[in-house]
């Protein structure tokens, strides 16, 4: 087995010095402007967007986010599909049920 590597042996010196560089001013910033400290952990909850106004999530009854929900299933047995029955190992969710990719209805829009 190859032994793992840190991302930061692929990248050029020259890179990584700026990178170390950024970092060290974004942090700089932070700590002298404790507003924008405060705006930013604002719009993390998800009460309010950047430019004030409340985000676009539906809060749920706990007054947390709404989960997300899946589009998507893989099984590497393969699965039947839900409309013409047939045996895939990909298949997406439409109308409830999941098929596969001949039956879904993609939006072409």
């Amino acid at each position: 087995m190859s032994e793992d590597a840190s991302l930061d042996r692929f990248l050029d010196e020259d890179d990584a010095e700026a990178d170390e560089s950024d970092s060290a001013a974004a942090e700089s910033d932070a700590r002298d402007d404790p507003v924008a400290v405060g705006a930013e952990s604002a719009s993390v909850d998800g009460t309010e967007s950047s430019d004030g106004e409340p985000g676009d999530e539906e809060p749920t009854d706990d007054g947390g986010v709404t989960p997300a929900t899946t589009t998507y299933a893989w099984s590497g047995e393969g699965a039947a599909c839900g409309a013409c029955g047939g045996t895939v190992e990909r298949r997406w969710q439409q109308d409830g049920s999941l098929v596969c990719a001949d039956c879904k209805e993609w939006d072409r829009s």
